[in-house]
């Protein structure tokens, strides 16, 4: 919105099909399992079994797309790839216009500056910048209040590959979370009124660019440890960098920083894990929203962003991410039924809904200081 044509600056970036392979002898790799949409999607009771076990014990998988011919998610994700270039080459006055809570108080949407997260106890700044685009203004769902983003992201193209995009993603999503409350013993549907497409939520297309490395022995954290805020995450990404925490998440969310915890001995007892990218498959992860509905069956995967290994560590980074997230309104409370826990006895949730909830996580890790657990 507005009229002033931005500045533009260098040549293109953004060439997966150039970028150099994540270099064998990388270790240690996390192991994750792979599905097949197209398996998925024809019910496959036996694949359906086996995405539940990885949602209860891991939170991290791959989603194969490369069977089907119905999705163009991996497609569509390198056309959203070459948007972000052209974004981020956007004169830093110009995005700094569109900077997250410039124009809307408490907003998680908009611009994000490097170094807004703190990534350690001494404050160190992350070094990755983001363009979240919300799935309400790119829809024209209602809003709270439109969210300011640029011009470029409203071109008819770009909108209508975002639309398609946003669209596509929170479906598939959504097909995931039907299998795994049919496989708790829910109704399938069971997460459909928590996370409606035309209805307000924080919902968005995050476009990201890490920076290429400066130092050979990757000290730099592009984005802190952290388990995702939502229900679940669709990510798209050509270059190594991310990584897992080999140990899952059931409640313990947001546990700051990188400092591995250690037994009594002293010795670790989980590492970080590097995530190799596959052509043609998204990589997906549960977050604290399917810890919460689910009483902690379910699990979420605590992961951090750095620079990749080897020679892909010498280029930007670019990915994009789909968060799929409860309805700002939904009251975040676990669900009754099948294989869902019961409160115990004298056990209560608060009254907290998505919207509040969300804004808080996302404040604590910005601010980079531990506050204790979000009892949400």
């Amino acid at each position: 919105m507005g009229s002033i044509a931005p500045e533009r600056t260098d040549s293109a970036e953004f060439t997966p099909r150039l970028y150099p392979p994540f270099p064998l002898g990388t270790e240690p790799v996390a192991h994750l399992d792979t599905f097949s949409l197209a398996e998925l999607q024809s019910n496959d009771l036996t694949e359906h079994a086996r995405l539940f076990k990885t949602c209860q014990n891991q939170g991290f998988f791959y989603l194969d797309f490369t069977d089907t011919s119905v999705e163009t998610l991996p497609q569509d994700a390198e056309a959203i790839g070459r948007l972000s270039e052209e974004v981020f080459k956007l004169t830093m006055s110009d995005k700094m216009r569109y900077k997250l809570t410039s124009q809307k108080p408490n907003s998680i949407l908009g611009y994000k500056v490097a170094g807004w997260t703190k990534t350690d106890a001494r404050g160190t700044p992350d070094t990755a910048e983001f363009m979240n685009v919300g799935k309400d203004d790119i829809l024209d769902n209602p809003t709270r209040t439109p969210t300011p983003l640029p011009d470029l992201v409203f071109e008819p193209a770009n909108r209508n590959l975002l639309a398609r995009y946003q669209a596509s993603c929170h479906r598939t999503g959504l097909d995931i979370m039907s299998i795994l409350a049919t496989q708790l013993g829910l109704a399938a549907d069971a997460f459909e009124d928590k996370h409606r497409l035309n209805e307000p939520s924080d919902d968005h297309v995050r476009m990201t660019r890490g920076p290429p490395r400066k130092d050979a022995s990757m000290p730099e954290i592009q984005t802190p440890g952290h388990t995702d805020f939502g229900t679940i995450t669709i990510l798209f990404n050509w270059l190594g960098g991310l990584q897992v925490w080999s140990e899952p998440s059931r409640g313990n969310f947001h546990q700051l920083f990188d400092s591995a915890p250690s037994n009594q001995t002293g010795t670790t007892v989980a590492e970080w894990l590097w995530v190799k990218p596959k052509p043609g498959h998204a990589i997906v992860n549960l977050g604290d929203a399917a810890v919460k509905f689910t009483g902690g069956v379910l699990c979420s995967g605590r992961h951090r962003v750095i620079p990749a290994p080897g020679e892909q560590g010498l280029l930007p980074r670019y990915s994009i991410v789909y968060f799929v997230r409860p309805e700002d309104k939904c009251v975040l409370k676990r669900l009754k039924g099948g294989r869902v826990p019961p409160l115990k006895e004298g056990e209560e949730e608060p009254e907290l809904t998505a919207q509040q909830w969300i804004l808080q996580q996302a404040l604590q890790l910005r601010d980079g200081v531990e506050k204790g657990k979000v009892e949400a």
